[in-house]
């Protein structure tokens, strides 16, 4: 027993002399220093040396370049026995790209950063300063059994476009960030304090985004806000004011939950002039308009909205790419004007839209209540042959079916009143290129028509085909008729003009 007990001893004592030997003297150093370059350098693109590796019981000094650009210095007191530290180090990396073998992410640009760690196993401090996204960043961190207590963070006019190429993408914005942190404790379940992020200055790069987004960007588009955020166990409430050129963001409360990564928020998104939208929806618009509503993100995106507008209500809800909303009383003579498309008729609406953002393919269906027509060149048209003024005409209900196939809008349209038959079937509307195409077949008190309606929208022409006049018993008469009564009114050879109506 005593000859196994001695020989254990004798081993485990070669053991801590063979591990002193190889940690913590001259010649274990240049060993350790010699498999560390091997195995770093096994990545391809990479010269890493150690110049300098001086490890001992109370001192520890390093001194490396991964290029000849890109230096790491560590110097100062550890003690193995202890456990304090009290130490400077100083990094300098110019090309961060060099490193992807460690982050497995590609990384952009350069990073430095210089400071002390001071303290024990107990509790010590990391201060330092860092140029991170060309900024000028301040840090100080208290470690806990060496894992991060509290924290104070102050970055200040940290470039958006250098955030973005640091995390290999496009410069597609440029502005600076400020973020100021006080952490009173970073523990998940025990999470407490409050970050500040301003960002001002904020511009995007048209040229970037139309080229990766498909987007037609041509005026400024400008950006500022700011995040305040209350750090709570498993959870980060922030309260949000984000300004563009375009529209206005606000949030209340949005509730984080980091440890399942479940976002809800409420949200206010308020539009002053509708004008603005135009780079993003290639669609002319005016007016104003604000939308109420709340988000919740989790393996799915669901979000609600609400607004009252034009006179009415539109209620809606995304969930990821399928979008629905009810439009409920609002006026077609405002929505008519706010597209800029001609103020022809006046009702409420009773409408639902199905519609696929990722498909961009949906339908519209509904009713348009106690439909009439205001006065304008179709009415006008009618009143003359036919001695029937339509704007007096309400139609109770008007049955709309419209498709959307990307910038294309197909739509059936029957309406009947006491006196008349409208079917519009189909219409087809280019958002895109602002145009019309519709065949509108009318029957006013047995007289039959149909009604050519192209162009461009906000000017369409407008005829007449008299063949089915003809048919219906509106006699040659009737057409010479109003010509003469136009030319007495007007002067000789005015009547021709009627003919630029009619087929």
């Amino acid at each position: 027993m005593k000859k196994l007990f001695f020989g254990l001893t004798f081993l485990i004592i070669i053991l801590i002399g063979a591990v002193y030997a190889l940690l913590f003297t001259t010649t274990g150093n240049g060993i350790v220093s010699s498999v560390v370059e091997s195995k770093v350098n096994e990545q391809k693109n990479l010269n890493f040396k150690i110049n300098k590796f001086l490890l001992t019981l109370e001192k520890i000094e390093f001194d490396s370049t991964i290029d000849e650009n890109s230096n790491i210095k560590i110097a100062g007191d550890l003690s193995i026995f202890s456990k304090t530290i009290d130490i400077k180090y100083d990094i300098n990396i110019k090309d961060l790209s060099k490193l992807e073998r460690f982050t497995n992410q590609k990384l952009n640009g350069s990073f430095s950063t210089n400071g002390s760690l001071k303290g024990d196993s107990t509790l010590a401090k990391l201060q330092g300063i860092s140029n991170i996204f060309k900024s000028d960043t301040k840090y100080d961190i208290s470690l806990t059994d060496f894992e991060p207590s509290n924290i104070l963070l102050d970055i200040k006019s940290a470039k958006i476009d250098e955030i973005l190429h640091l995390i290999n993408k496009p410069r597609y914005a440029m502005g600076n960030i400020d973020i100021n942190a006080n952490i009173k404790n970073a523990m998940l379940d025990k999470l407490d304090g409050k970050i500040t992020t301003k960002i001002e200055k904020g511009v995007v790069s048209n040229v970037l985004v139309n080229k990766d987004f498909n987007t037609k960007l041509v005026n400024k588009l400008e950006f500022k806000g700011t995040v305040n955020t209350d750090l709570q166990p498993f959870k980060a409430l922030s309260k949000v004011d984000f300004y563009t050129t375009l529209a206005n963001l606000f949030v209340k409360k949005a509730d984080v939950d980091l440890k399942d990564m479940i976002i809800k928020s409420d949200y206010f998104l308020n539009v002053e002039d509708l004008s603005k939208l135009f780079d993003v929806t290639q669609t002319k618009m005016r007016g104003k308009v604000g939308i109420a509503g709340d988000i919740k993100k989790d393996k799915d995106l669901l979000v609600n909205g609400y607004s009252e507008v034009l006179d009415g209500k539109v209620k809606f809800k995304l969930l990821n790419d399928d979008f629905s909303a009810n439009i409920d009383n609002v006026e077609i003579l405002k929505v008519l004007h706010m597209l800029y498309y001609p103020e022809i008729f006046t009702s409420k609406t009773k409408l639902k839209l199905d519609y696929n953002i990722a498909k961009q393919n949906g339908d519209l269906i509904g009713s348009l209540i106690n439909g009439q027509f205001k006065k304008n060149e179709y009415s006008s048209i009618i009143s003359a042959f036919a001695k029937f003024d339509l704007t007096k005409e309400v139609y109770e209900n008007v049955d709309l079916k419209s498709n959307i196939n990307k910038n294309i809008i197909k739509s059936t349209i029957n309406m009947k009143s006491k006196l008349t038959q409208i079917d519009v079937n189909p219409s087809t509307i280019d958002t895109k290129n602002s145009l019309i195409d519709a065949l509108v077949k009318t029957d006013i008190k047995g007289i039959k028509f149909d009604t050519k309606i192209s162009g461009n929208l906000e000017n369409p022409k407008v005829k007449v085909d008299t063949n089915k006049l003809l048919e219906s018993g509106a006699t040659q008469k009737v057409k010479e008729k109003l010509q003469n009564s136009i030319e007495k009114k007007l002067g000789n050879g005015s009547g021709d003009l009627l003919k630029g109506f009619f087929n």
